[in-house]
């Protein structure tokens, strides 16, 4: 049973194989039924041929004796006939034994040998009629040949045993040849009991010698068994199916019977004890053998028709057997055919079917689906199949080409990630260098209100000085522009600086305000305190601080390296300014030759700064495009110098203005902390959204 769990085809072809198996089976047995039907319709006429031939056999034997009887008594001379009768004896012997052969029944055989036996013994007696033929014809004595006559009975009797049993088994294949049987042996019964009433009357006849009473009875008993033969004869052809030729033969016959019976009965009545023959031996046997044709006609009728019967049954068993056979092989060719069909049609397509989705299931997409020759299910089946095929090979194709994208893809993410972390670092390092800068710058804002204070206190003696030195004014004021000049570079570079730190940190708005609020304060703080030497000292260290923290950095912080570096020179060139105003104040308060000797050491002091100027634009200039910027911040610078010396009369007001400036800028840095924070955590946020995508 596993099997039919793993093939239906299997179980189908199973299932008709049972069928078939069942349909031949069927036909198998029809046609055995058939073949024994013909062969019991063979053995049936071979039975009813062999009846035949015993009976006209036994008949023969019958007939000869008599004729041996009639030809001793009535011939002066019946060698002859009794030559005749004697080789008509053994030729009805020899048909008896023949008619045996052709037949099987359960005792044939011991039939047959006892059929041999009497005959062997019956056979030699005949001599007996030879040697009473030797005797005048008014002396022989048919009495003296009964022993022939009781060895010849006994031989008939043993046909007749013989006759029944192959009657019996022919009566068992058809009920109409049972009829035909059973017509023919009430004949022999009515022949056998008249004529064994004329044989033993004979004797009686020739000598005219009345009936005992014994005889009397055995003739009524013979009478009455040839009265019943025909009672049972009437009924017997009475069925239907009885011919009429059969039934007039019958009819006729039973009157002849019967009339010749009449007249041996009349006959027997005269018998005076004279001696002399009642009748001639020729006519007594032609009395008594006068209704023995027709008698035998029933015989022969019904004989003749069981075998014309046993031939229709042969003939219908035969036609019955070819057509069962012709069904057999058709029910065998339409098995084969099914079983072919079953194969090509039906199996070999769902394996082909299978093999298919077994090697599409083994990712085999290059094997085509071998499709089918007919448009049946299966061939939409292998249709489909194939187009599945196609699809799932075009599927792998892209799902490979994804893939080759996603390793791109994931290859290009390593890369972005890389990156992103590299620029993660390098934001973080530039946040917290800022945020160590913007608390250089607090300090440094605070630093700054403490100076300014200190600031005002010098800026009014530097007011009473220039009072003082009216003289040298316009020197101070050429040397304030030169001054001027220098504070407007320093607001230059702390623009530009602004402008690198908003490219650092481009995503921080608030920053770059930040950063330009820082740089415009930076620059009022320039034009006011540049000539505060502790705010220089502050700067220059602020500038050094952020030279460390931009060499941290890398390449991220060249700006701000390049803008420290500017912050750095400008720091020391208003250090040295400082140094210059702080001398002319003091020899404007001092006397107005020390405020022209102040002049004149400030205008070295300018042309120190020009000089250091010119070298930091050399520096710049070699540094690409930051040259220019720095050449511009150190004029603006002069400038800013020139206009603290053009207005040194508003210093005092200035130095407030700078007091509120290093609050301001003290906020500010506040806040460029939290926009450095809010930058970080901008950073982040971007970061790790490009990393997720």
């Amino acid at each position: 049973m596993a099997m039919f769990k793993k093939s239906v085809s299997t179980l189908l072809l199973v299932l008709m194989a049972l069928l078939a198996v069942g349909a031949l089976t069927s036909t198998a047995i029809q046609m055995f039924g058939a073949f024994g039907r013909y062969s019991d319709s063979l053995e049936t006429e071979r039975l009813a041929n062999a009846d035949k031939a015993i009976f006209h056999g036994v008949l023969s034997l019958r007939n000869n004796r008599g004729d041996a009887q009639s030809a001793l008594l009535g011939e002066d001379d019946p060698r002859a006939k009794l030559g005749a009768a004697e080789k008509a004896e053994q030729a009805g012997f020899d048909a008896i034994m023949a008619a045996l052969s052709t037949v099987e029944f359960a005792r044939r055989d011991e039939l047959a040998s006892t059929l041999k036996q009497r005959w062997s013994e019956a056979a030699p007696k005949f001599q007996l009629f030879y040697d009473e033929a030797k005797q005048p014809r008014g002396e022989r004595k048919v009495e003296r040949t009964a022993a022939w006559y009781d060895a010849v009975t006994k031989v008939i009797e043993t046909a007749n045993l013989a006759s029944t049993a192959v009657s019996n088994r022919a009566w068992m294949n058809d009920p109409f040849i049972a009829r035909m049987i059973q017509a023919r042996r009430l004949a022999w019964q009515v022949r056998d009991r008249y004529g064994i009433q004329c044989s033993t009357l004979r004797p009686n006849v020739n000598s005219s010698k009345p009936l005992d009473e014994t005889q009397k009875q055995t003739v009524a008993g013979w009478n009455g068994i040839v009265t019943a033969g025909w009672t049972g004869m009437d009924e017997l052809l009475a069925a239907p199916d009885v011919t009429a030729d059969l039934a007039s033969a019958a009819k006729e016959a039973r009157a002849k019977t019967n009339g010749v019976l009449k007249q041996i009965g009349e006959l027997t009545k005269g018998f005076d004890g004279s001696g002399r023959p009642a009748m001639p031996a020729a006519e007594w046997n032609a009395l008594c053998q006068s209704p023995f044709a027709s008698i035998v006609a029933i015989a022969n009728k019904a004989l003749d028709q069981s075998i014309a019967r046993a031939e229709t049954v042969q003939q219908k068993a035969l036609t019955n057997l070819i057509v069962q056979s012709l069904a057999f092989l058709l029910a065998l060719a339409v098995t084969l055919a099914g079983v072919f069909v079953v194969r090509n049609r039906l199996m070999r397509p769902v394996r082909a079917i299978l093999d298919a989705i077994a090697r599409i299931s083994a990712r085999d997409y290059a094997t085509p689906v071998p499709q089918s020759r007919y448009p049946d299910e299966f061939g939409t089946m292998a249709a489909a199949l194939e187009s599945l095929r196609e699809s799932a090979a075009t599927a792998e194709r892209l799902g490979q080409e994804r893939e080759s994208q996603q390793a791109l893809q994931l290859a290009r993410s390593g890369t972005v990630d890389a990156a992103c972390r590299s620029f993660d670092d390098t934001v973080q390092a530039v946040i917290q260098s800022v945020v160590a800068s913007t608390k250089e710058l607090d300090a440094t804002a605070t630093d700054v209100r403490s100076l300014v204070s200190e600031s005002g206190s010098q800026t009014a003696a530097v007011s009473s000085a220039a009072e003082q030195a009216t003289n040298n004014l316009e020197t101070i004021a050429a040397a304030t522009e030169e001054l001027s000049a220098s504070v407007g570079e320093i607001s230059a570079q702390v623009q530009s600086s602004a402008r690198e730190a908003r490219e650092a940190v481009a995503q921080a708005e608030q920053t770059n305000a930040t950063v330009e609020i820082l740089d415009q304060t930076a620059s009022r703080i320039g034009e006011v305190v540049k000539m505060i030497n502790a705010i220089a000292g502050q700067t220059n260290l602020l500038a050094l601080n952020a030279t460390i923290e931009a060499a941290r950095a890398g390449e991220a912080g060249r700006g701000f390296a390049v803008v420290a570096g500017e912050v750095k020179s400008l720091a020391a060139q208003t250090a040295t300014a400082t140094e210059e105003i702080s001398r002319q104040v003091e020899e404007i308060q001092g006397a107005t030759g020390q405020a022209v000797a102040a002049i004149r050491s400030i205008g070295g002091a300018i042309s120190g700064i020009d000089e250091k100027m010119t070298a930091i634009a050399a520096a710049v200039e070699q540094q690409r495009a930051a040259t220019t910027e720095i050449s511009r911040n150190f004029q603006q610078a002069a400038q800013g110098t020139r206009e603290v010396t053009d207005t040194i009369g508003s210093v005092a007001r200035l130095n407030q203005e700078t007091g509120n400036a290093g609050t301001v800028l003290s906020d500010s840095v506040k806040k460029m902390s939290a926009d450095a924070d809010r930058l970080r955590v901008a950073v982040e946020g971007f970061l790790g959204a490009v990393k997720t995508a």
